[in-house]
């Protein structure tokens, strides 16, 4: 039996709504893939000596700028001078990263004071103590990863009881383990985190870890899930670009250390789940 034109016409017109229904739909069909797509939680950022890219290392110039540029954590340096105040640096002496000579075991509180941080980028800043960067934090958010670098046991017991007194969130972390029992016994609410690289890697023994701190090129995936297996949370070092981020991420790090946080707070809000890691687990 032949179709009547008008039934024809109206089938036609039919098939074209169904066609461009299904055209339309298709981008939308293509968002809803592409939001369903697996992500990772949300590893917290640490800036690296703050942000090393944008100010001198480890002064307050440096940890500001990480902070704006959306840094969940702050990494730095601590070595104590002759008279027994905690400093931010990274190196035993002041010879790389100042106008001035000299290991900061032997020089005074005043002395370093007077000198200027002339490494990176802007303006040379003055040497931070540890209670000035405790101070600018104890009413922040943010958490600092401090890292107790070798010297005397009383040093270390005062910095760890500096820390504790100051109410800035604070974890401990060296590559040492025996400075982090000293640590820990002076301020047993601090949590404390291994380092391991790969020149040196302490054994912790029976130490009360919240985390290791891992070079990069330990930080296998199978190593990461022993780890995480084991109730240690682990951080990552020093991550500086995307490859490094996405690697680490997908095998679960919970945390990211860097020299670029600006850009790593990006790529997290970008890639990652929303919901951020404000600070370790139970802190």
């Amino acid at each position: 039996m032949t179709a009547s034109p008008r039934a024809a016409q109206t089938a036609v017109l039919a098939a074209l709504a169904v066609l461009a229904a299904g055209c339309a739909s298709a981008p939308a069909l293509r968002a809803r893939s592409a939001a369903a797509a697996p992500v990772c939680d949300a590893p917290v950022v640490v800036g690296h000596r703050g942000a090393p890219r944008n100010a001198p290392e480890n002064t307050m110039a440096s940890f500001e700028t990480a902070l704006d540029q959306g840094a969940d954590w702050l990494e730095t340096d601590v070595q104590t001078t002759r008279d027994g105040v905690p400093v931010l640096m990274h190196d035993p002496t002041v010879d790389r990263t100042t106008n001035g000579k000299g290991a900061i075991a032997d020089l005074t509180a005043a002395q370093i004071a007077a000198l200027r941080v002339t490494v990176g980028p802007g303006s040379a800043e003055p040497v931070p103590t540890l209670q000035e960067l405790l101070k600018r934090l104890s009413d922040s958010n943010a958490t600092l990863l401090m890292e107790i670098k070798w010297q005397r046991a009383e040093d270390v017991t005062r910095i760890a009881r500096i820390a504790a007194a100051s109410g800035a969130r604070v974890v401990l972390y060296s590559f040492s383990a025996e400075h982090l029992r000293q640590a820990h016994a002076a301020a047993p609410a601090l949590p404390v985190v291994l380092i391991q690289g790969s020149a040196i890697a302490e054994d912790p023994g029976d130490l009360p870890l919240r985390g290791i701190a891992l070079d990069a090129a330990l930080a296998s995936a199978s190593r990461i899930a022993a780890e995480r297996k084991a109730g240690r949370e682990v951080y990552v070092w020093t991550l500086d670009d995307e490859e490094s981020w996405q690697l680490m991420s997908a095998r679960d790090a919970d945390g990211l250390i860097t020299d670029t946080p600006g850009r790593a707070r990006r790529w997290v809000d970008a890639n990652c789940r929303t919901e951020r890691r404000a600070g370790p687990r139970g802190h």
